[in-house]
């Protein structure tokens, strides 16, 4: 793993290296000792630390000096070449000519240009800070700037709260209100004498008119799917020592975790499977992942394996201070720290399966009727109520009638309610000036109409890359780097290619995918229905201590006028309150079957989640330790 940071003096003074290694001290956490190598040239300043052993600092390639944290698909020659190189040939649109994982400075030494790119879907994370007329300074993860005072580590609360929303944040936002991310895909051009960096330019920008485009069967497309899979596998496997990998039980990280292992196997290089799942096996049996990971290990029996359970993230607890809401020591934090254990300086992620490889969308059955694909409509409608063994008037209804209804009559008649839900989800516990803010600068709903505008955007303007730098952050704490090979630009090119049409086959949705998986994964992974996880033990766990979380809502009511600003703290308390009581928790076998009748199961988590939000805020100074 590497990290990079740097500082341009704006007004022109002599840049030192005092700025560096205090930003490189704030990203090394704790156990961790890089190597740490700057390079000062007039005013820029840049840095890279080298978690491998490997001693790479910033290289000079004649005028240019180039700092990059990186992984490159192909690489030729001098990586940091290859860098120089796109951007004399393609000026600011350089980092869409580039394949791989990169977070890149390039400062021209004879024009005092400093040039910045980042990979087109976010892989490595870039964040900057700026105090114009004087300096502006980048790292790879936000605490190397708020960590070395170069920036305060002030809360954005609109950026928070849709984070709280959709998980994720959006675009630039960071969480943190002087800090932006430079976009994936996206190249900045900043110069001594520039008050302040103009707009970043962006590079990636898929076209819309050339989404679905690809034309062949669906054996063929399944054979090309699974040669760029393969591929894309076996390019992120590191040429020496074990790998990681994510297992969830679902198509993504299973079908991930078999190619690596096979990859490994033939190169002699061990595989460790990454697991997260509740301590007690509760809830629907249909919906259960344990046998589905279990099937996976079973086909590939010299997998090492490991599982966190899901733990309960409580009110007040150490979080990482790159990201608001994480969990030291939390699932994703012990499977990181078990890759290091391991010698796995690289874990594999399914990020992005749902978008492109194994296509998730929804409403696909609209989408075959609006653009007139009948045939093909009524012949997948039929193979789905064959397969799920429904009447075929159950399958029309499901599929197609009810997603055609205004969303206010859907919800009513499904009951269902999300953390999204712009009245009945996270915004309803927020204060009311902050829910229209939240609710202006949330990302668009995606994979729903299926549109290629709506394609293109899950990949260029959404959650994508705020989600790989969260798992970019819990790497870093223990020195992994981790990639997304469902994120390769071959796969994702290929995907966008292909039309709506291909994405249903024999009653199965997530095709091609499913198809080319044929041979690799166990069919018992491959065919599932569902696979989403079991939380019921997360509902018990917070219905035990409802009096405490009721008791820590009633002190932010009275004392603590930051909560109060971004909160709607009686909302919260009353989500609390819903709530299962111990006396409930007795006469039921799960919290969720001790919920009042007509209460969403996510009603009081996610009142859960603002209050441990709310806490933050009320929080002074550096008590969030990580």
């Amino acid at each position: 793993m590497r990290l990079i940071c740097g500082i341009l003096r704006l007004d022109g003074s002599t840049a030192s290296d005092i700025e560096l290694n205090a930003m490189a001290a704030a990203m090394t956490a704790p156990g961790l000792s890089p190597h740490v190598a700057t390079r000062l040239d007039g005013p820029m300043g840049l840095a890279v630390l080298d978690f491998t052993g490997a001693a790479t600092k910033p290289v000079q390639l004649g005028e240019w000096i180039v700092a990059a944290d990186m992984r490159l698909d192909r690489p030729v020659g001098a990586d940091e070449a290859i860098f120089v190189d796109a951007l004399q040939q393609g000026g600011p649109d350089f980092p869409d000519s580039v394949d791989g994982d990169f977070a890149v400075a390039l400062w021209q030494r004879d024009t005092a240009t400093l040039w910045l790119g980042r990979d087109f879907i976010g892989a490595r994370p870039l964040a900057s800070t700026c105090r114009p007329g004087k300096w502006f300074a980048f790292a790879s993860l936000p605490k190397g700037l708020h960590g070395a005072d170069l920036a305060p580590a002030t809360v954005d609360r609109v950026a928070q709260g849709v984070r709280l929303r959709q998980s994720f944040f959006r675009g630039s936002d960071s969480g943190f209100a002087e800090i932006a991310y430079l976009p994936a895909g996206h190249s900045l051009r900043i110069r001594p004498g520039d008050a302040s960096p103009p707009p970043p330019h962006r590079a990636y920008r898929p076209d819309p008119g050339r989404v679905g485009c690809w034309s062949g069967t669906q054996e063929e497309a399944a054979d090309v799917l699974r040669r760029l899979l393969q591929d894309a596998v076996a390019s992120r496997i590191p040429r020496a020592g074990p790998v990681a990998c994510h297992l969830s039980g679902g198509l993504d990280s299973s079908a991930i975790t078999v190619l690596a292992a096979r990859e490994g196997r033939r190169r002699g290089q061990p595989v460790l499977a990454l697991s997260m799942t509740t301590e007690q096996p509760l809830g629907p049996a249909d919906l259960d992942e344990r046998p589905l990971i279990a099937a996976v290990l079973a086909q590939e029996p010299d997998v090492a394996h490991f599982v966190a359970h899901d733990g309960l993230r409580m009110p007040g607890e150490a979080e990482d201070p790159d990201w608001p809401g994480s969990l030291v020591d939390g699932y994703d934090d012990r499977m990181m720290a078990r890759a290091a254990a391991f010698g796995a300086g690289r874990l594999l992620s399914g990020v992005g399966g749902d978008e492109g490889a194994t296509y998730n969308g929804a409403n696909l059955y609209v989408r075959l009727l609006r653009q007139g694909n009948l045939r093909t409509l009524m012949r997948e409608l039929r193979a789905r109520a064959r397969r799920e063994e429904m009447p075929l008037a159950k399958a029309l209804r499901d599929r197609l009638i009810l997603p055609l209804l205004p969303r206010i009559v859907r919800d009513r008649l499904v009951r269902r309610t999300s953390a999204m839900h712009p009245t009945t989800g996270i915004p309803r516990y927020l204060h009311p000036d902050m829910r229209e803010k939240v609710l202006e600068r949330s990302m668009p709903p995606i994979l729903q109409a299926n549109t290629p505008h709506e394609r293109t955007t899950a990949f260029a303007d959404h959650h994508i890359p705020s989600r790989c730098a969260y798992y970019a952050i819990m790497g870093a704490r223990h020195g992994v780097a981790v990639s997304f090979p469902l994120l390769d630009r071959r796969v994702v090119d290929f995907m966008l290619s292909l039309p709506v049409r291909m994405f249903l086959s024999d009653g199965y949705g997530r095709q091609p995918f499913r198809r080319a998986m044929r041979g690799i994964l166990p069919d018992r992974v491959r065919l599932a229905r569902n696979k989403v996880g079991l939380f019921d033990e997360r509902f018990l766990g917070y219905a035990l201590r409802k009096a405490d979380l009721l008791a820590r809502a009633g002190e932010l009511r009275t004392a603590s006028p930051e909560a109060a600003a971004m909160f709607d703290l009686d909302a919260i308390a009353a989500g609390l309150a819903l709530l299962p009581d111990a006396e409930a928790i007795a006469r039921s076998p799960s919290a969720r079957e001790a919920l009042a009748e007509g209460v969403p199961p996510w009603l009081p988590l996610m009142a859960v989640e603002c209050l441990i939000a709310a806490t933050r805020l009320h929080a002074p100074p550096g008590a969030r330790p990580g």
